[in-house]
């Protein structure tokens, strides 16, 4: 499904994995659980392009819901992968895993960390790189946001005020709210977060989790940055 030009969703997977589509490949933000890479894969055939289109893998952040199907995409792809310096070494399998907090860490673990395949992450960025991503728009920039993870981080294109949010922000109920304090490492710095994306030009807002918000995604994010400082939700 098209969301906006040259950005489409996947339909069906666990989180909301976009394709971007440009003339020289595409490149794919996020990775659903394992096995969702058939799905994936398939969606790239319906835009008639072919596994070896895919030229990149980005990341948001570690959460197995969105890099569960890395390695195998990346293998059936050739395609490089970017991740943050902060969540890289859990990607990989050399540290351990952030998992929700309370009686679903372990359900978690359980269900699915012991079918997760370590990744290798070929490109690590940072606060402020500019991606091979929309080239001749500027490229891509990386904003660090951490909170949700250590190292969980959002995807910039200042051209277009378009944002791919990860779990900084998730739809719902029409609005944008932040993760649920079980999910988040640290609520209180997921708020601060929020609070540095408000404070950028963004009209559309293309989170993890939820419908699309292509436009008014401004006053969503200010809406959401403004709850109290402590707030679990």
């Amino acid at each position: 499904m098209q969301v906006c030009p040259d950005v489409h969703l996947v339909d069906g997977v666990s989180c909301n994995v976009y394709i971007i589509t440009e003339p020289d490949g595409l490149t794919i933000v996020d990775a659903g659980l394992p096995g969702a890479q058939k799905r994936i894969l398939a969606a790239v055939g319906a835009l008639g392009r072919s596994p070896r289109d895919v030229r990149r893998i980005l990341l948001t952040h570690q959460h197995v819901d969105h890099i569960g199907a890395l390695a195998a995409l990346a293998a059936e792809t050739g395609a490089e992968t970017w991740a943050s310096a902060g969540d890289t070494p859990a990607i990989e399998g050399r540290a351990r895993r952030e998992a929700p907090h309370g009686l679903l860490g372990p359900i978690f673990r359980l269900a699915f960390f012991t079918r997760l395949a370590p990744a290798t992450i070929a490109h690590i960025v940072y606060e402020g790189d500019s991606l091979p991503v929309f080239g001749s728009e500027g490229g891509l920039r990386v904003i660090e946001t951490p909170g949700h993870t250590a190292g969980h981080i959002c995807f910039y294109l200042p051209a277009r005020k378009l944002l791919f949010a990860g779990d900084a922000v998730r739809a719902s109920n029409g609005g944008l709210a932040l993760s649920p304090h079980m999910l988040n490492l640290d609520t209180a710095q997921a708020l601060q977060s929020v609070r540095k994306l408000a404070a950028m030009d963004i009209a559309a807002c293309l989170p993890g989790h939820g419908a699309p918000v292509t436009t008014g995604a401004q006053a969503l994010l200010a809406a959401t940055a403004n709850q109290p400082a402590l707030s679990r939700v």
